[in-house]
């Protein structure tokens, strides 16, 4: 009895012997040690680069991968990706309305009806037949679409619009406009109808003789009405890039020509114009083209002919699209006018007729710096006749198109292509005298 009590009460001092330390006998000598020592930088320490949620969170199961659903999902997925490549193959690509494109095929009218010519091997064939007369084709900016006239018998023509390919036939104009029929000059006249940029307007003007009027007609044949600019049109074209104001070459009561800015509004009464180049007593001017960013006008003056003999010394002039910085073009040495301008498609260059005779004996083509550097380079190749002569840059700025106006033996001439870079030219592959249109399409 008294050897158990003494258990009980030693017991504690027992344990207490045989437990551990809880503080070592080297402490102190640590705590002296590591006083002198610098502590880790926090970068060392992973939780300062990682929460330490995302180190001890438990893993969870992963449910098992439902194959059948993968798989019809993945089914779905490229079916619609397969109907995307589809709808976008469908799809027609077509050039910017302006600047450099590619060769597309060039139409032309022959015999009344509408061909169109590949312009490198000149195979023909006809799109747009029929017994009426189709003549004078002008391509959409975009190459999708021609205008043509349709005339019947002796009556003033109507304006119709087709695809390139000559189908999808649309009567723009259903009533004859007076004027736009450019009667037996038509072999030597510009056709007198234009696309706007987008290709969903055209205007139309009038020759002086039939009250030079203009119009604006609906591409898609919905509708055509007459814009009340107070002028005696003589040209028109469309300012680039957005086609909201159109460039108008014309007079006031008669008087001396201007070029002017117009405004078409939508309606009577709303129509705006701004003179760019001022009108001048005894000059006239003519052949105005604007450039394909829309920033610049090249045009002809001259004197008129009751100024006195051989008093018409045509110049190509370039001026801003807001009446700055007119310059007339240099004339080489012998040289006695220049006309006709052309814009390259990139805007750089004017292709020009360049006389050295006061009556066209003896003119040839030019390819001069639009900005009036220089006088560029010259054809060998001599032509004669007047100054209706047409020059049309191909799509791709390589090549050159002249239609040359009848010569003074009372001929037709071929028209012929001629190289920006050399000037020498070639035959046209294909045969035809009225005015012909390249087409642009996509690079």
């Amino acid at each position: 009895m008294t050897s158990d009590r003494r258990f009980e009460h030693d017991l504690p001092a027992l344990l207490a012997e045989v437990a551990p330390r809880s503080m070592p006998d080297y402490r102190d000598d640590i705590v002296r040690q590591t006083a002198r020592m610098r502590q880790r930088p926090a970068w060392m320490f992973p939780e300062r680069w990682l929460p330490v949620s995302a180190i001890t969170t438990r893993a969870i199961a992963t449910p098992p991968v439902r194959w059948r659903i993968v798989g019809l999902v993945a089914l779905l997925i490229l079916g619609f990706a397969i109907g995307l490549a589809l709808v976008a193959g469908s799809q027609r690509h077509v050039p910017a309305p302006f600047g450099p494109a590619a060769n597309g095929v060039v139409a032309f009218a022959r015999s009344g009806d509408i061909f169109t010519a590949d312009p490198s091997t000149g195979v023909a064939k006809a799109v747009v037949t029929g017994i009426e007369a189709d003549v004078a084709p002008v391509f959409s900016p975009d190459g999708t679409h021609l205008a043509f006239e349709r005339r019947q018998g002796a009556t003033m023509g109507r304006l119709l619009v087709a695809k390139s390919d000559g189908t999808g036939i649309v009567v723009v104009t259903p009533d004859p406009l007076a004027g736009i029929d450019t009667g037996a000059d038509l072999a030597i006249t510009a056709p007198q109808w234009t696309f706007s940029p987008d290709g969903t307007d055209i205007a139309i003007w009038s020759t002086p003789q039939a009250g030079s009027y203009l119009w604006i007609a609906q591409a898609d044949g919905s509708g055509v009405r007459q814009v009340d600019v107070p002028l005696m049109v003589q040209e028109a074209s469309w300012l680039p890039p957005d086609g909201k104001r159109l460039i108008v070459t014309g007079n006031r009561s008669g008087g001396p020509t201007g070029v002017y800015a117009v405004d078409p509004g939508t309606g009577p009464g709303t129509t705006k114009s701004t003179e760019i180049v001022p009108s001048q007593p005894g000059v006239g001017l003519g052949y105005v083209r604007v450039s394909p960013d829309g920033s610049r006008l090249a045009y002809v003056s001259f004197l008129e002919p009751d100024q006195g003999p051989g008093a018409a010394q045509y110049r190509v002039h370039v001026i801003g699209v807001d009446g700055s910085h007119d310059i007339t073009l240099p004339l080489p040495p012998n040289a006695v006018f220049q006309d006709a301008p052309a814009w390259s498609n990139d805007g750089t260059r004017l292709a020009i007729t360049r006389g050295y005779a006061q009556l066209n004996e003896d003119m040839a083509i030019a390819v001069v710096p639009a900005d009036g550097s220089g006088v560029g380079v010259e054809s060998t190749h001599r032509l004669t006749g007047c100054c209706d002569t047409l020059l049309q840059w191909s799509p791709d700025d390589t090549s050159i198109l002249v239609l040359p106006d009848t010569n003074l033996d009372g001929v037709n001439p071929d028209q012929f292509l001629l190289n920006p870079s050399n000037a020498k030219t070639l035959p046209a592959p294909w045969t035809a005298t009225d005015p012909a249109a390249w087409q642009r399409v996509v690079r």
